[in-house]
């Protein structure tokens, strides 16, 4: 089964909880937790759609659009991992042009080192202390 489509369905199973159980009163704890287990499965859905091979995308899943909560929820967690993944991907590039700075100012030392040396050996032989 696609990943996507059954972390999708596994929120609007999750939600069919929170609609039973709703209706009693004195389970008001049961309600939040199938609140937050239908919400972690949106989570898991969206980091899915980012991080995995996309399916829906920034598009709220049929499954859950007649859900107000579940779909606004999958929009806000799916933009915020976008925006996760987007700095992620800028640290790295920063973290990258970092290194290869690094490596380039590394090799600017070692090239004025070895010239610094070549010089001297060459004003040891030219005084005849080499």
């Amino acid at each position: 089964m696609n990943p996507s489509f059954e972390a999708a369905l596994t929120a609007r199973l999750l939600w069919i909880d929170v609609i039973c159980l709703g209706g009693i009163e004195g389970v008001e704890e049961a309600v939040t937790a199938a609140v937050q287990a239908a919400c972690e499965a949106v989570n898991d859905l969206a980091a899915c759609e980012v991080f995995g091979r996309s399916h829906y995308g920034p598009n709220v899943p049929l499954l859950l659009q007649d859900v107000p909560q579940l779909a606004t929820h999958y929009l806000t967690t799916y933009e915020s991992y976008i925006e996760l993944s987007e700095q992620e991907l800028l640290d790295m590039d920063y973290h990258e042009a970092r290194e290869q700075h690094m490596r380039d100012l590394a090799d600017t030392y070692d090239s004025i080192e070895s010239e610094l040396v070549a010089g001297w050996k060459a004003d040891c032989r030219d005084n005849d202390l080499l």
